[in-house]
């Protein structure tokens, strides 16, 4: 497959993806599982600048940041910023996160999701916003859980530059 058309192919796949994790955040739940919800877009974010840094990075993770700001109602720039925070680390660290076996990379993300939590919970600290703890534990723990369902979904749908080697 010519390098063109495989750009063009994880960049329609990765929009639908992208579209679907709006959706899934957007979606109303029970009042039971409302602070359980996971991050899909940054689960999207993390898995696109592992596996393909150079073409999904930076821009990618402000622009989705801004549009949930807007969809939730937050700070404009709030997700923004913790997003590209997220996703710069990911990119610059991509080579070494690409080669760690599943449960190391689990680990991994765990600490991402609690640097993304961390970030929300000291920008809402600064500007007087009181918040429960379960509104940062829950999608944490939950994103956490998916994670291995998520990143094999994902995996199948891309379409990369050399073969996958499975660890």
């Amino acid at each position: 497959m010519s390098k063109d058309k495989q750009n063009n192919t994880n960049r329609m796949v990765a929009l639908v993806m992208g579209i679907i994790g709006l959706t899934l955040t957007i979606i109303p739940v029970p009042q039971a599982f409302v602070h359980f919800k996971p991050n899909w877009i940054l689960l999207l974010l993390i898995f696109l600048s592992i596996n393909l840094p150079k073409q999904f990075n930076l821009g990618y993770a402000f622009v989705f940041g801004l549009i949930i700001d807007v969809i939730k109602g937050a700070f404009l720039g709030q997700h923004a910023l913790t997003l590209t925070v997220i996703i710069f680390i990911t990119t610059k660290y991509h080579l070494q996160l690409r080669i760690f076996p599943k449960l190391q990379l689990m680990a991994i993300i765990m600490m991402f999701l609690v640097l993304y939590h961390f970030i929300l919970f000291w920008i809402n600290g600064v500007a007087g916003i009181s918040t429960e703890i379960q509104d940062y534990w829950g999608p944490m723990i939950t994103s956490w859980i998916i994670w291995p369902i998520t990143y094999e979904i994902m995996s199948r749908y891309f379409v990369y530059a050399t073969p996958k080697k499975e660890v």
